[in-house]
């Protein structure tokens, strides 16, 4: 229960992630928004599949459950941790910078770009802004805590689900009432841009903090 608790966890972070939440206003924004949407949760949800797929391939090697590889897999989430820790420093102290340099006009700008985005573009850019840094911890998570084919698949399940839980409701929220959901997404769009830098330290700080202790721990037993 202990890798489904922490991948839930990091699912929850994952739906929070400012990026994110601001590219999928921009796709209900697009000329196509129902389709569009539906390619990028698509490729949001291969992208997922992938990883944890090849997590629990690589975990399932001797090589890597045993002796030297096993060390090697929790040094390298610490260092991980470590990495991230150093973002989340680096993304506070320009969190005031950061806010005042991003104005509403380039998001403006950036939804007039994609208002002829068709669903094989928003598939790539379901891939692409998917919150890499988290997906990669929960990645690790797999590796270092590898389990039975049923408690990952368990896992992989709570990820996607609690990962899409923002853009979901958005999706239903616009898909419902899509007059309303407009104005409401344009304020949420510029809260999210706004508070981005803060958003991202803060949830770099704790997966960081996370991936330290657990390989730590590791280490010592």
């Amino acid at each position: 229960m202990g890798l489904i608790l922490s991948i839930l966890m990091l699912g929850l972070m994952a739906s929070l992630s400012p990026a994110t939440i601001v590219v999928f206003i921009v796709v209900l924004g697009t000329a196509r928004p129902r389709a569009n949407a539906a390619g990028f949760l698509l490729g949001w949800a291969t992208s997922l599949t992938v990883v944890f797929t090849l997590s629990y391939l690589v975990g399932s090697s001797r090589s890597v459950q045993h002796g030297g590889g096993r060390t090697g897999v929790m040094v390298f989430q610490v260092l991980v941790g470590c990495a991230l820790l150093v973002v989340s420093a680096r993304q506070w102290r320009r969190r005031g910078v950061v806010s005042r340099a991003v104005p509403t006009a380039g998001s403006q700008k950036m939804l007039g770009r994609l208002r002829d985005l068709r669903p094989g573009g928003a598939l790539l850019l379901g891939v692409l802004k998917q919150p890499w840094a988290i997906t990669t911890a929960a990645a690790v998570f797999v590796v270092h805590h590898h389990t039975q084919a049923l408690v990952t698949l368990i896992a992989f399940a709570c990820f996607t689900v609690a990962s899409t839980a923002s853009v979901g409701l958005m999706y239903v929220y616009y898909a419902r009432r899509p007059v309303e959901a407009e104005a409401y997404l344009n304020r949420l769009r510029s809260r999210a841009i706004a508070s981005g830098p803060v958003v991202f330290a803060v949830a770099a700080l704790l997966l960081g903090t996370l991936l330290v202790l657990d390989g730590l721990l590791g280490l010592a037993g």
